[in-house]
C-alpha cells in the first residue's frame, strides 16, 4: 500500500484483559465498554487522518472494530518490547518503501486527527518523530525509514523510556523530532483529566471529540470517577485543547 499510515497498537477487546489499572477500581465491564469506545474512536481519528489504518492486535478471534483498519494483523513476540518492534516492521512490510508510519496506542482517544497528521508531514523532513507523555512514556513513534527496534527502552522506568528511544535512534544516525506532550489514560485519575478535556473541547467547538468514549463516561456516570476527581482546568488543559485539538498554529517542536 501507497503513503501515510496510522498504526493502531491495541489489545483484543476481552473482559479482565484490557487496562487492569483502570479494572481494579471501575470494574472489569466498565473498564472493557471504556476500552472499546477508546479504540473505536482511536481508529476514527487514524481514517480521519488521512492515509492506511493499521491495527496490530494481540492474538485471538475476531472483533468488530477490526473492521475500521485498512489491515488487520496479529502482535507477535513474547514480550511487550519484541511486539511492539514486530508490529512496526510488520506493517512497514505492508506499505510502500516510502511510506511515513506513526504508531499510537488506544490510551489517547483525545488525540486528534490534526496531531497524527502533524506527526506524519513532520516526517516529510525527518526519520523519525517521538510524541513524550506527561505521565511517563511516549504515546506515539514514527518513521519515515525503516524502523528501528526500541524493545530495550521498556526495561527502563516510565520516566527514562523517551531518553532511552531517543538515544537508541541516535546511536542508529537517526534524529527524532519531538512531539508535543500530551497524556495518555492508564489510572483511573486520567479519566477526570480526560472527562474535563472532552468537556473543554466541546465549550470550544474543536475540531475532535471523541465521541464514542465521551458517550461511554456519560451513559455510566461512574462514582469511582467523580470519587478521584481533581482540578484539572489549568493553563496546562488548556495548552493540551490548543495543541491538541487543532487550536494552535504549530504542534511540533523543531
Amino acid at each position: 500500500m501507497k503513503g501515510d499510515a496510522v498504526l493502531v497498537f491495541a489489545r483484543r477487546p476481552e473482559l479482565g484483559a484490557v487496562k487492569t489499572r483502570l479494572a481494579a477500581q471501575l470494574g472489569d465491564e466498565f473498564t472493557l465498554k471504556l476500552y472499546r469506545a477508546f479504540l473505536i474512536d482511536t481508529l476514527t481519528a487514524a481514517r480521519q487522518a488521512g492515509g492506511t489504518v493499521l491495527l496490530a492486535h494481540t492474538r485471538g478471534s475476531f472483533f468488530p472494530e477490526q473492521e475500521l483498519a485498512d489491515v488487520n494483523f496479529e502482535q507477535r513476540g513474547d514480550s511487550f518490547g519484541e511486539r511492539f518492534d514486530n508490529a512496526l516492521t510488520d506493517a512497514a512490510a505492508n506499505l510502500s518503501a516510502d511510506a511515513k508510519i506513526v504508531l499510537i496506542g488506544a490510551d489517547t482517544p483525545h488525540l486528534s486527527p490534526h496531531s497524527l497528521r502533524n506527526s506524519l508531514d513532520a516526517l516529510r523532513d525527518a526519520k523519525a518523530v517521538i510524541g513524550p507523555s506527561f505521565n511517563g512514556g511516549f504515546y506515539l513513534l514514527g518513521f519515515s525509514i525503516s524502523p528501528v527496534p526500541v524493545a530495550v527502552a521498556f526495561a527502563q522506568p516510565a520516566d527514562r523510556e523517551v531518553p532511552e528511544v531517543v538515544r537508541l535512534l541516535r546511536r542508529a544516525g537517526v534524529t527524532p523530532k519531538i512531539q508535543e506532550f500530551w497524556f495518555d489514560v492508564d489510572q483511573p485519575e486520567d479519566l477526570t483529566r480526560l472527562e474535563s478535556f472532552i468537556a473543554l473541547s466541546e465549550c470550544m467547538e474543536s475540531e475532535w471529540i471523541p465521541r464514542c468514549t465521551r458517550a461511554a463516561l456519560a451513559d455510566l456516570m461512574i462514582k469511582p470517577i467523580r470519587a478521584v476527581r481533581e482540578p484539572v482546568l489549568s493553563g496546562e488543559s488548556f495548552s493540551l485543547l490548543q495543541m491538541g485539538a487543532g487550536l494552535g498554529s504549530d504542534i511540533v517542536q523543531t
